[in-house]
């Protein structure tokens, strides 16, 4: 080979080489985006679902405290009416609904 042809070859190697880096460079880039977005769903679902349990949590919590006082309202009630206690004074203590009480003094009644 000449000189000339020489220096075209180690240009053009040289060229080449460059591309092969660019090109591997860009592979690895997509490659880190993808790889990246992969974890950033991942991270993201474990997230949300500690986050729903925990509002599960605290709604079930709120629920069962709702529930346990309305059974204590409604046993006083029931407690009242069975020592004699008006509907009327029963209901403005437990802050039971008049009709309420009404049902759970016929009830007692049966």
């Amino acid at each position: 080979l000449s000189g000339d042809e020489r220096m075209r070859a180690m240009a053009d190697d040289r060229d080449k080489a460059y591309m092969d880096y660019n090109s591997n460079i860009s592979a690895a880039h997509s490659e880190g985006i993808q790889k990246g977005r992969q974890e950033g769903r991942q991270e993201g679902r474990q997230e949300g679902i500690q986050i729903g349990e925990q509002k599960g949590r605290q709604e079930g919590i709120q629920i069962g405290e709702q529930k346990g006082r309305q059974e204590e309202r409604l046993a006083v009630a029931v407690n009242l009416l069975r020592e004699g206690i008006p509907v009327e004074k029963v209901a403005k203590l437990t802050g039971l609904p008049i009709d309420e009480v009404d049902q759970i003094a016929d009830g007692l009644a049966d």
